[in-house]
């Protein structure tokens, strides 16, 4: 894993700011967990690092390499998404599966 630098992130919905002036370094190879209410923007933060929500404010880095422009697929990043996200009809060792099995693809 690498280590991840967030410098000033910002995000904003509907003229509410969801994400101000964060600034953060997780470590290469570290135990990280991301707490706080319904609403303050983890996921939101979550899916600005995977490449599903845009950045237009702020640095997202990967070790020293520029990630903002960065295509999903090329960042190695996977999320467990709360509802609604698993085939029901799977079982979970299916499901995990099916996503190892379309990186590999």
């Amino acid at each position: 894993m690498s280590e991840i630098k967030i410098i000033n992130a910002k995000k904003i919905y509907h003229d509410v700011p969801v994400i101000e002036n964060l600034n953060i370094t997780i470590p290469k190879g570290s135990l990280f967990t991301l707490l706080g209410a319904s609403g303050c923007g983890k996921t939101t933060l979550l899916r600005m690092i995977a490449g599903f929500n845009s950045i237009k404010d702020g640095e997202f880095y990967f070790d020293d390499t520029k990630i903002n422009n960065m295509e999903p697929s090329k960042r190695n990043i996977g999320m467990v998404f709360q509802n609604y996200a698993i085939f029901p009809h799977l079982t979970v060792r299916d499901n995990v599966a099916f996503g190892l099995m379309q990186k590999k693809n």
